[in-house]
């Protein structure tokens, strides 16, 4: 029967421990696992995000390098046009004059590898002068083998240009003597009149290989990306893929079409002209390359793809890093959530008291426990030191014993709304010792509850912060008042200033508050007739009057060396200036050296520089109509004369 006893007892022991254990690993398990999925996602979006910023890079460095190609052969085309070896070439069409030219095409050729073709066609259309260019290879035409390009669209166009305007004809394929070259090779044409006077003599024409173009920004950029063109149809204008491209042209390859192969990314090519993409396959970038100003508005889509994988290098350094911590975690939580289980399971029967004897002797701070009805039923040996009172003297009596009467009711009424809810409350609180003196603590008070969830005690612990909190007091009174007149000082009055600018300016129902500059009168003759130490005396004095003669809600300032500044709240300027001159009668009547003030007065609108200024300008005016008065200059006086 013993034997039956102990198995039950061990069953219920481990039927314990595995529900504390379940319930444990819940709790302190839930928000590892949170952490560590959402740090693994966060890392899989940085990674993400890190290409999209590349892909924006190289597609604005592949825009920029178009522009770039462009304005250079523009540049170089416009120079050409104008070059002396042309004009004496139309004026005397020689065959040394066509031999100096052809040669000066073939250096601008070398230079620009993507020029397939340089030509000088007349009026009528008819081609003068062609150099052609293919694998690196310079070849000139021969005259009888010159064409008739009149009928070209890009020749008719060509015609409507001013002078010295650029033209840019859109990507189109080369034709020869009326036939498409074979394989088919996309050209980009630009051109531009050449006039001698007044006089139109012809045009000259580059024309671009497409497919040298897209090759060099393919190799100027980093991860080998895939460049493309397309034009506002969906048509590719240039690919890797040579046999996709010219869709539109080449009946064979309108399949070949972006808004049917990728119709989501042509979608968002379309709604925003710029931005990224990515599907399960392929990361790409696209924008908008327009040509305007001296060119014809012609526009396509430069698209930059590659694969959607994330590198090697990012899964080993980060996301396996990730994962591994995730896993050590797991590990250690599944090892401490089986020692809790066995902990609680076996402590679980201990006494409450215990547990209240055991939470007031850990730490060091003062600790006061109550009963359910808020009854002192112990104290520890620091509250003693710190209060002055001993355990017999406030067994069974309330904790409000200790107010200092510096907190309102309702600051005590929030305080026990928290700890009913929360359990818990923590804060700053300034009570009183048994001597009267103040106590400025950090008070923490915490419920403990019984087995049915009804708070049965309380354990209020706190530290004492007073000379902390009479440090801070002094430091900040240092820091704001002026150590000769305990006037405020200057900074302390310019954040007063801007806060009451602020309220003028976000509170109409507000008063209008004044400002006074005052300042002594004579007092450099002072100081250099008396030494300074009377200077300080007098402006020692001068500040006193001012704060003893001023009303409470008036803010009073030392703002440099015999300058006193005072703010008036909610104050008309008529009511200021009544008490700014009893302020200065006071002064000029006070029994030591005659000392006199002048001063000047403003409303303080919302600009406090504006304000400061009419201020310092009505003591301005004061002074030089004899000093000891009062000057006022309002806003709307400076609203007249601006």
């Amino acid at each position: 029967m013993p034997v039956v006893k102990i198995g039950i007892l061990n069953g219920c022991m481990i039927y314990k421990q595995i529900k504390y254990f379940i319930v444990t690993i819940l709790l302190i398990g839930i928000t590892p696992v949170f952490y560590f999925w959402g740090l693994y996602h966060t890392e899989l979006n940085a990674i993400q995000y890190q290409r999209q910023n590349t892909a924006k890079h190289q597609l604005n460095f592949s825009q920029k390098e178009i522009y770039s190609i462009a304005s250079e052969l523009g540049t170089s085309l416009k120079l050409l046009s104008d070059n002396r070896m042309l004009l004496q070439f139309i004026q005397d069409p020689s065959t040394k004059n066509r031999a100096l030219l052809e040669s000066l095409w073939s250096l601008t050729a070398t230079n620009y590898s993507y020029i397939s073709q340089i030509r000088f066609i007349g009026i009528d259309g008819k081609e003068i002068s062609r150099l052609d260019e293919q694998n690196s290879q310079i070849r000139i035409t021969s005259i009888h083998q010159l064409q008739d390009k009149s009928q070209r669209d890009y020749f008719l166009y060509a015609q409507a240009l001013e002078a010295d305007e650029l033209g840019f004809f859109g990507i189109d394929l080369e034709v020869e003597h009326g036939e498409v070259v074979l394989p088919p090779s996309p050209s980009l044409r630009i051109f531009t009149p050449v006039e001698v006077g007044d006089e139109r003599k012809g045009y000259l024409f580059f024309n671009l290989n497409i497919y040298e173009i897209v090759s060099q920004l393919e190799d100027s950029l980093e991860g080998g990306d895939i460049v493309e063109f397309v034009n506002e149809e969906g048509y590719y204008l240039a690919s890797k893929d040579t046999n996709k491209t010219l869709g539109h042209l080449i009946s064979e390859r309108k399949k070949y079409n972006l808004s049917i192969e990728n119709p989501k990314l042509w979608e968002s090519i379309k709604s925003q002209n710029s931005g990224v993409y990515s599907d399960k396959e392929s990361a790409y970038s696209f924008i908008k390359v327009e040509f305007d100003g001296d060119f014809a508005s012609r526009s396509f889509y430069l698209i930059l793809s590659s694969p959607n994988t994330l590198t090697v290098t990012n899964l080993d350094h980060k996301l396996t890093f990730i994962i591994y911590e995730s896993i050590m975690a797991m590990i250690v939580i599944i090892f401490i959530s089986v020692l809790i289980a066995r902990y609680i399971a076996k402590h679980r029967t201990t006494s409450l008291e215990s547990q209240l004897a055991l939470a007031a002797l850990n730490g060091m701070s003062a600790i006061v426990i109550t009963d359910k009805n808020n009854r002192i039923i112990k104290v520890n040996e620091e509250f003693t030191r710190l209060s002055g009172w001993e355990e017999h003297e406030v067994l069974g009596l309330l904790p409000s014993i200790f107010k200092s009467g510096k907190h309102k009711k309702s600051f005590y009424s929030s305080m026990w709304e928290t700890i009913q809810a929360d359990g818990l409350w923590e804060g700053e609180i300034t009570n009183k010792r048994k001597d009267g003196t103040l106590l400025t603590e950090i008070l923490r008070i915490q419920a403990i509850c019984n087995y049915d969830g009804k708070m049965e005690y309380f354990i209020a612990s706190f530290v004492d912060i007073t000379a902390r909190k009479e440090l801070e007091n002094c430091l900040r009174e240092l820091s704001e008042k002026d150590m000769l007149t305990q006037c405020w000082n200057r900074r302390k009055f310019e954040s007063e200033f801007l806060a009451i600018v602020d309220e003028e300016r976000t509170k109409s129902n507000v008063g209008k508050s004044c400002l006074a500059i005052v300042d002594i009168d004579h007092f450099k003759r002072i100081n250099d007739e008396y030494g300074h130490d009377v200077g300080d005396k007098v402006i020692t004095q001068v500040g006193r009057i001012l704060n003893s003669e001023s009303r409470e809600s008036d803010f009073v300032s030392r703002i440099g060396g015999e300058e006193f500044a005072i703010i008036f709240p909610n104050t008309t300027l008529k009511e200021a200036d009544v008490i700014l001159n009893r302020l200065r009668v006071a002064i000029n009547l006070y029994d030591g050296a005659k000392i006199t003030i002048s001063g000047g007065l403003t409303d303080i609108c919302t600009n406090s520089e504006s304000s400061y200024k009419r201020a310092d300008l009505a003591l301005y005016e004061s002074k030089t109509s004899g000093r000891n008065q009062i000057s006022c200059f309002t806003s709307a006086e400076m609203e007249q004369i601006a």
